[in-house]
């Protein structure tokens, strides 16, 4: 890791030393070759190809690569076959590849534009669709065949929904949904590829199992001709997948489309905000390129040939805008871009595939200036109609792949990055939730995570959560010029700190990486925060001697993450065994193919079913604990539908719920009595805590007469039996129910 780190440092700091020598934004920049072509990498006939994907298909550590074949630019050629590349380092070392496409795909020939990888199924491997133009075919879904077999595909587009031979340059996968499956997304052109009367782009919904059925009403696109590329990326910044695609044509209502989702599926045409560019755009990819959170574009031809960039204006102003940048020197006829960090500066860099006699690569010198540096990737004059980035050979450092057709000998080609390897964590940039989902009662959160790869809506990414529900003992620790006290503390995975500062003025407390927070404290505030990994965490705070040191003991409950697409994750948090409190804490992780891991910050929630406001806070008792009380069922008082719960309470001691309208704050004993004259007390349901120290009462509506009423108010709480060292008393927390 430190040779990689060393080689990181310099390339930043060659890469710093070039920009402060380049005047022009746009000005050629002369730089050594970063990607080198190795020939005779990639086996098998040379074909015209329209796309390149690199997956790992059958899941043993490398990514294997995938090539869309089949002649003709606006009328169909010959069909080829469906090409998958078996990377064989695990087996015989880096930089060897082996065609498996017959023994893996079988013999499958198509016109194909576009390939595409995808989880369909939702078994953990990647199913393979292949997009076919000139209404030849319809498009080649191929289903994993998994652990049995891994790498391995049976095509299954017939039996799985996909019917309808159309003409399509693209496609893309995305939950649009939000139920936890990959849908569909196919560019159709109609009956010309490039001309003609048009066609609208096609949303398949997944049934859950990997069967798909159109749903047109669903996607209400108007007709456009000349369908080239489409994304499924969240465009408006509300955590759902909106529909972007480019368009080779001057079209009616705009050239391209934009396509909104509300949430659910059901989309809606607000095609007019995207600038209308030229009418010879094959892609645009979209990208974080400004650094403020949104998803910006780079489009191909943008004006005649010359490319440029599209500014989303989300982030400055608050509502969807966009703006389109002034356009690049140069006139040149491209086909793809990719983005990445090839100098590991932390923002995406763009590679362009060209039909000129070199790939483009536009380094990106923040506030949307892009320098064109020629000798970044070898010069080599082809036809590029696609290209990826991939980490081919796991040096940590992603790789470039080229398609070729349309002329000159069709050689796809591997451009071996000798640059810096990527030391940049991936991101977590927003979060979303919890929400609760389905019947079960289950918490949903969604995260956005970015890295340093965009291609297409792949960038080699796995995310996680982390969840640990929050124990009844809240740690106080006071903060002030002083230092912090306590200074050291352990506790259990989920523990809530709060900081309060005891001085006179204002601090920010910071936590060490990888764990990083930050929290404003302003004289005499409080602030809390979960701590759920395991592990050390170090604290300190701006003015203040010394730090605060957390050791964190257990584990947490972890559960994998689905990714939604492009940078999207969805994860339904896991069940927890009952505990002191109905709240939970939980925290992201990301790891991207180099082995980088990212964290969030904590969120802590309620979970699903826990209803009312706490108040109150409890003494502890004779365990050294502070006894929890929560509030289980609804608030709608038809439903009849409530359940008390007492955590954290002496073994094997009684006890009873009491109830009142109004609140106060007794000292009684060993605790704190929470509510107001007059009190109903539940005698009449002595509970037992048990070994445990736990229990539960199901509210005894029925055995009771009528109490409550619709807008009316209400609190409860637990008094039970303590030892100090005889029999006393003490009390739970509060909870307040406004009934509905």
């Amino acid at each position: 890791m430190n040779h990689d780190q060393t080689r990181a440092a310099h390339a930043l700091a060659k890469s710093t030393a070039l920009r402060t020598a380049c005047a022009l934004a746009f000005a050629p920049l002369a730089s050594a070759q970063q990607f080198v072509e190795a020939p005779g990498v990639l086996p098998g006939p040379a074909r015209w190809s329209e796309g390149v994907c690199a997956i790992d298909v059958d899941l043993d550590g490398d990514l294997d690569l995938l090539f869309a074949d089949g002649d003709g630019f606006s009328t169909a050629g010959a069909k080829r076959q469906n090409v998958l590349l078996i990377n064989r380092r695990v087996e015989q070392g880096p930089r060897i590849f082996a065609d498996e496409s017959v023994a893996r795909l079988g013999v499958h020939l198509s016109n194909a534009k576009m390939v595409i990888a995808g989880d369909v199924t939702g078994d953990g491997w990647p199913d393979v669709l292949f997009a076919n133009a000139f209404n030849t075919d319809p498009p080649s879904l191929y289903i994993n065949r998994g652990a049995a077999q891994p790498g391995y595909f049976d095509l299954e587009s017939a039996s799985r929904g996909l019917t309808e031979a159309l003409s399509s340059s693209g496609a893309a996968f995305g939950d649009v949904d939000d139920d936890g499956d990959l849908d569909l997304v196919l560019c159709d052109s109609g009956d010309s590829l490039l001309g003609g009367t048009g066609g609208r782009p096609r949303l398949y919904l997944n049934d859950g199992a990997g069967f798909f059925g159109e749903a047109p009403s669903s996607l209400p696109a108007t007709i456009k001709r000349a369908h080239m590329d489409v994304h499924l990326v969240d465009v408006d910044g509300d955590f759902d997948l909106d529909l972007v695609q480019a368009n080779r044509a001057t079209n009616v209502g705009g050239n391209h489309y934009l396509m909104l989702n509300d949430g659910a599926g059901q989309f809606s045409d607000a095609s007019s905000l995207l600038p209308n560019t030229s009418g010879n755009v094959y892609e645009m990819e979209l990208g974080d390129l400004d650094g403020d959170s949104d998803l910006d574009l780079f489009v191909l031809s943008q004006s005649g040939f010359q490319e440029g960039h599209i500014q989303n204006r989300l982030a400055p102003t608050g509502a969807l805008a966009f703006l389109a940048g002034a356009v690049y020197p140069g006139s040149v006829d491209d086909n793809e871009v990719a983005l990445g960090d090839y100098d590991m500066d932390g923002d995406l860099d763009v590679f362009v595939g060209s039909l000129d006699a070199r790939e483009r690569v536009y380094r990106n010198d923040r506030g949307l200036q892009f320098a064109d540096t020629p000798g970044i990737v070898q010069n080599i004059a082809d036809s590029t109609l696609d290209l990826t980035l991939g980490d081919l050979d796991d040096d940590g450092a992603f790789d470039l792949v080229t398609a070729q057709g349309e002329s000159g000998g069709f050689g796809n080609r591997v451009y071996w990055n000798n640059g810096p390897a990527d030391n940049l964590a991936p991101r977590i940039v927003a979060m979303r939730g919890p929400a609760p989902v389905g019947a079960g009662g289950s918490l949903i959160v969604h995260a956005k995570v970015r890295d340093d790869v965009l291609d297409d809506g792949e960038a080699y990414l796995a995310a996680e959560v982390h969840v640990s529900r929050i124990p009844a003992a809240t740690l106080e620790v006071e903060v002030s010029a002083f230092g912090f006290v306590p200074s050291v503390a352990t506790a259990p995975t989920g523990t809530l700190v709060r900081f309060v500062e005891a001085g006179s003025g204002a601090t920010i407390l910071l936590g060490a990486p990888p764990f990083m927070f930050a929290r404003s404290l302003g004289p005499g505030a409080s602030t809390e925060r979960a701590f759920v990994v395991p592990a050390v965490h170090t604290v300190t705070a701006a003015a203040v001697m010394g730090s605060f040191q957390l050791t964190v003991t257990g584990a947490p409950a972890t559960t994998h993450a689905d990714r939604s697409g492009h940078d999207l994750f969805r994860c339904v948090l896991p069940g927890l065994a009952p505990g002191p409190t109905g709240r939970v804490a939980f925290v992201w992780r990301a790891l991207d193919r180099a082995g980088n891991v990212g964290w969030s910050d904590s969120t802590v929630a309620d979970e699903p079913g826990v209803i009312g406001v706490l108040f109150c806070a409890p003494n502890a008792n004779s365990t050294g604990a502070q006894a929890r009380i929560v509030a289980r069922g609804t608030d709608a008082l038809a439903a009849l539908d409530l359940t008390l719960e007492a955590y954290a309470l002496p073994p094997g001691l009684a006890g009873f719920f009491v109830l009142s309208r109004t609140r106060d704050q007794v000292p009684v004993n060993q605790g704190v009595l929470c509510l107001g004259a007059p009190q109903i007390r539940l005698s009449a349901n002595v509970l037992n805590s048990g070994a445990s120290g736990a229990v539960s009462l199901a509210f005894p509506f029925s055995a009771l007469p009528p109490l409550f009423a619709s807008g009316e108010t209400w609190n409860f709480q637990y008094w039970y039996r303590d030892l100090n060292p005889g029999a006393v008393a003490n009390f739970t927390d509060a909870v307040e129910l406004l009934w509905r």
